[in-house]
């Protein structure tokens, strides 16, 4: 890609002010435009440091209106982002839609600082290729324009901007004792660079490699990509992507045993000694930093709820936050549907616990249409590369499905109607939602089908039996940290 790249004339100052005074204006116009479709445009600028991101990025502020752009800059790490998935700190600032998001160090930058320092080889660099292009894949699938440009200059011009125009440390006292990570590793770093383009260079989410050696040149260019590649987007000029086939479940509900079930004085023993095992569990992920991701599902009055609670009941409340899941709200609507559960993950060595999660858009949202087909369908695949990235990361995640069969969730249904405190617990949607328990049954057997992987299993619990699943749930937890820890 480098190899074929021809250098530009520089532009001349006439040119530039003609040529900007236009496209300034249509810049406008497009931002304008963008505020009432589904569409955030997420703005990467990449390339090699003294290349004139930073200068390009006020230049963009300057011909659009600020108030609808956030840039972003990633060249401090905080604790709080190196103690979650590497994905998080990305996620957490994602435009909204019809918002621009400016990205001065993105994704990117780690993996070409590691291939560039020796902490990781080739083979690693392509792996991580993979789950970014994954990442970019998902945001531009649910509307986002993602552009990413590159900005390409000679390794003497590079030397010329570092050390003859950058700012001295006592001039500025802004600039840190290592302000440019890549100074005098220009071969190495151009050489990780072409990499790390070629395996990210998708249909979707193109490269587009701009000359940075002239100022005037690289603004305008990137101002004329900007202004294109949202045009045809928004203007629905690229075909959509075909619809996934997937394939018919197996009946995995029907293999749930409904028939078991535990004596109260065997569960209060197993109770005792399963809460005691898993608080000090807990406690040795805190130790290890190892995170649990957990995640409760299951029919309308299965006992989610309860469940939780012999769980929360084990785990210091310092060590754990409850997640739940209700309709999303405006905010969360304005977003990517896995925004609102990347930003719900708690620092390594704590649990987040999920009452219901992710799943609700292969199941609520499947059934009762608030997705489209093309949406949920492409969930599963989401939702595999979302666990996998925990996992990658160190978390242990745990899914339960707590199954039981139509005549109990009436019987409970039933009690919940007639007990004062239990009324607030029975809804008339959950009426609703019962009426359409074979629709749901066939959306749960195909998660379950879609879903299920080495790293992040599912359990399905037999839960006609209120102790039987207690037990079973805070068993399974137990067993799948030891393995984790120890």
């Amino acid at each position: 890609m480098f190899d074929q790249f021809e250098a530009q004339a520089p532009l001349d100052k006439e040119s530039f002010e003609r040529q900007s005074l236009a496209l300034r204006q249509q810049l406008l116009e497009i931002q304008f435009s963008l505020e009432n479709t589904r569409h955030p445009v997420i703005i990467v600028l990449a390339g090699l440091d003294g290349a004139g991101k930073g200068v390009l990025v006020h230049r963009l502020n300057e011909w659009m209106d600020p108030r609808g752009i956030e840039t972003n800059t990633y060249w401090e790490h905080s604790d709080e982002e190196e103690s979650r998935p590497y994905l998080w700190r990305f996620w957490r600032q994602l435009p909204q839609r019809g918002r621009i998001g400016i990205f001065l160090g993105s994704w990117y930058t780690q993996v070409t600082q590691q291939r560039v320092d020796g902490t990781i080889d080739d083979q690693a660099v392509e792996a991580f290729c993979r789950r970014i292009t994954e990442f970019e894949r998902q945001l531009s699938d649910d509307g986002a324009i993602v552009i990413k440009l590159w900005l390409h200059i000679s390794q003497e011009t590079q030397r010329r901007q570092l050390e003859e125009k950058a700012p001295r440390r006592q001039q500025n006292p802004r600039v840190t004792d290592h302000p440019y990570e890549l100074v005098g590793k220009y071969q190495q770093a151009m050489a990780t660079s072409k990499v790390v383009i070629r395996n990210t260079q998708t249909f979707q989410c193109p490269w587009h490699i701009i000359d940075g050696e002239d100022r005037n040149y690289r603004e305008i260019k990137a101002g004329e990509i900007i202004r294109d590649t949202v045009i045809r987007r928004i203007e629905n000029l690229e075909p959509p992507a075909p619809l996934e086939q997937l394939p018919e479940p197996q009946n995995a509900l029907a293999s749930v045993d409904l028939g078991k079930s535990l004596e109260k004085s065997a569960y209060k023993k197993q109770l005792r000694k399963y809460q005691a095992m898993l608080q000090d569990l807990a406690w040795e992920g805190y130790r290890q930093k190892r995170s649990l991701v957990a995640v409760f599902e299951g029919w309308d009055g299965a006992g989610k709820g309860s469940a939780i609670r012999r769980v929360t009941g084990a785990i210091d409340p310092r060590l754990y936050k409850l997640v739940q899941i209700a309709a999303p709200t405006d905010e969360e609507l304005a977003q990517h549907y896995s925004w609102r559960f990347w930003r719900s993950l708690q620092r390594d060595g704590r649990a987040t616990l999920f009452d219901r999660s992710w799943y609700g858009r292969v199941m609520v949202e499947r059934v009762e249409r608030f997705a489209t087909e093309a949406e949920w369908s492409r969930a599963y695949r989401e939702i595999n590369e979302f666990e996998r990235e925990l996992t990658l990361h160190g978390s242990i995640v745990a899914k339960f499905w707590i199954h039981i069969d139509q005549d109990e969730q009436l019987t409970r249904f039933r009690a919940r109607e007639q007990e004062p405190y239990k009324r607030h617990k029975i809804t008339d949607e959950d009426w609703r939602n019962r009426e359409k328990w074979p629709a749901y049954e066939t959306a749960v057997n195909q998660m379950i089908a879609q879903t299920h992987s080495e790293h992040a299993p599912w359990t399905l619990v037999a839960g006609n039996s209120k102790y039987f699943a207690r037990i079973k749930i805070l068993k399974t937890l137990c067993k799948a940290m030891e393995q984790a820890l120890y």
